[in-house]
């Protein structure tokens, strides 16, 4: 009976054990930003929706001549500003070099190792995705919730449909 029981768990082990895996290659595929050239590609006239704990959801574009628009939950401005990447960025805890992206809306830069953006990035999409770039007021007050693009589109059909822009291509960038 015992010799039963351990062949069973076994089984059921093994069985789970595709499901891990695929969780471990997905959790290890998503890690892919390496160096400077990946970081401007992942970053370049592309929406990103990114999502932390203490500011919730922001939508930024990151375009053409290092011009950066934020939409961030909270505000009914779309905040404009500049973008870079630093490819040789350090930490006062540590003098190793990582590629950082840094934006600036006003006041002082905000640099985030690019693993680190990638890693809160929820969804993205080439070019200008909510015409961030052509206004100044939102399209509609963002909720703190993690969204993606989609929700995002689907709940301005619904809400908001005056303020649909259609979406901008992906200009060309540095």
């Amino acid at each position: 009976m015992v010799h039963h029981m351990t062949s069973d768990m076994s089984r059921r082990s093994l069985a789970c054990l595709p499901a891990v895996v695929l969780v471990l290659t997905a959790a290890c595929a998503h890690a892919q930003i390496v160096g400077e050239a990946e970081t401007r590609k992942f970053v370049s006239c592309r929406t990103l929706v990114t999502w932390t704990g203490p500011q919730g959801t922001q939508v930024s574009y990151l375009g053409a001549g290092n011009k950066a628009y934020l939409w961030a939950a909270g505000n009914d401005t779309v905040l404009s500003g500049t973008w870079r990447v630093d490819p040789n960025a350090t930490s006062p805890q540590s003098r190793i070099a990582y590629v950082a992206v840094c934006v600036q809306y006003g006041g002082s830069a905000d640099c985030r190792p690019a693993e680190i953006l990638e890693r809160v990035t929820m969804d993205q999409a080439d070019g200008d995705v909510f015409g961030l770039e052509g206004r100044s007021a939102v399209p509609l007050r963002l909720p703190r919730d993690r969204t993606n693009i989609a929700m995002l589109q689907q709940r301005l059909r619904a809400e908001a449909p005056d303020a649909i822009q259609p979406p901008r291509p992906a200009a060309k960038c540095d």
